[in-house]
């Protein structure tokens, strides 16, 4: 994970180190330093009984990151993963899926108007880079979701992959600012994920981060169909840093 490629580099022949930006195609393209996670999305990607994925981490984790990663896989950018284990060590075929990816992180809102409408917005934008789909009636977010969901499946053959970021946010923002509309902000965002839950013959994959546990916010009472890798042992080094990374990865800025 890194930062802008005019800000932190030390030496000449040093990669930029990035520290504000989570989009591996800007990490990529401007050849900042990237520490290697592939293996772990592989791992997700590739689990054969599995495809419903939530993480838990603090903020500055580099879940964003992660998730941008997952995005330009299943969109089949195999050219940015030249050199990267997923590319280099497994036989990933990097066949392209519609791909949904929601950042909830834009969602507070003044009003539970602006939220549903953000919620609208979003989802309208989504579906339009995934599928090309414009004739969406303005319903609730749930609704225009579940029609999506199956349009994309009509016009592609394929399922979706949603990837949903910081779904907490807008709740944990709403309930700290004191508002008065978190229960209908929670009612909103239960009708989604239960589409999701519901849907699941139209989706791939779907991959959810966030900062608050699940059992701590009852937004999630239907999708029993989770599976939480907060604290599995095999994604421990997926989040964050391990101190052979730094070893490996930033040990010449160190010695520097």
């Amino acid at each position: 994970m890194s930062s802008n490629a005019d800000e932190n580099n030390y030496t000449d022949g040093m990669k930029g180190i990035s520290t504000d930006r989570f989009s591996l195609e800007y990490f990529i393209t401007n050849d900042l330093l990237y520490v290697d996670k592939t293996m772990y999305a592989y791992e997700l990607i590739s689990s054969a009984d599995k495809n419903f994925f939530f993480v838990s981490r603090p903020r500055r984790f580099g879940k964003s990151l992660f998730c941008s990663t997952l995005h330009a896989i299943f969109e089949g950018k195999k050219d940015l993963f030249k050199g990267l284990y997923i590319a280099e060590k497994t036989d990933y075929s990097f066949e392209k899926y519609p791909v949904m990816h929601f950042n909830f992180a834009n969602l507070s809102k003044l009003s539970a108007e602006d939220f549903i409408g953000g919620m609208q917005e979003l989802i309208a934008d989504e579906a339009k880079k995934a599928a090309g789909i414009t004739d969406l009636k303005e319903e609730s977010p749930a609704r225009m979701l579940r029609a999506i969901l199956s349009e994309i499946g009509e016009r592609t053959g394929k399922g979706a992959v949603i990837i949903v970021d910081e779904y907490d946010d807008p709740l944990t923002k709403a309930i700290l600012g004191g508002f008065s509309y978190t229960e209908e902000m929670r009612l909103v965002l239960n009708d989604f994920f239960s589409v999701i839950k519901n849907s699941s013959a139209y989706i791939r994959f779907f991959f959810m981060t966030g900062c608050v546990r699940l059992s701590n916010l009852s937004i999630f009472s239907a999708m029993n169909n989770l599976y939480d890798i907060s604290m599995d042992r095999r994604f421990a080094g997926a989040f964050g840093y391990t101190e052979k990374e730094l070893e490996d990865d930033f040990g010449e800025g160190m010695d520097e």
